[in-house]
């Protein structure tokens, strides 16, 4: 594996135990009653997806198994929901 992937991976799994952190911090009453929590969640979703689009290519195909599309998107989901 490239070392730059083994650094984007460490990102995208530090971004996912921040996510844990900020739900288990509030509980989910919590979550959705304070924005800053959900801002930073989502905040954490668009890197998570930033970072995997930064993976090569050959990551990708080495575990097709995971949704790297669908992960990548998650970049579009925050920018488009908070215009609304």
């Amino acid at each position: 594996m490239k070392h730059r992937d083994k650094q984007l991976l460490r990102k995208i799994a530090s971004e996912c135990e921040d996510i844990i952190r900020y739900t288990n911090e509030v509980g989910e009453q919590g979550f959705l009653e304070k924005d800053v929590y959900q801002k930073a969640t989502a905040m954490s979703l668009l890197n998570i997806g930033e970072h995997a689009n930064a993976l090569s290519r050959g990551l990708w195909e080495e575990h097709e198994d995971i949704p790297w599309r669908k992960i990548v998107d998650l970049r579009t989901l925050w920018p488009m929901d908070m215009a609304n």
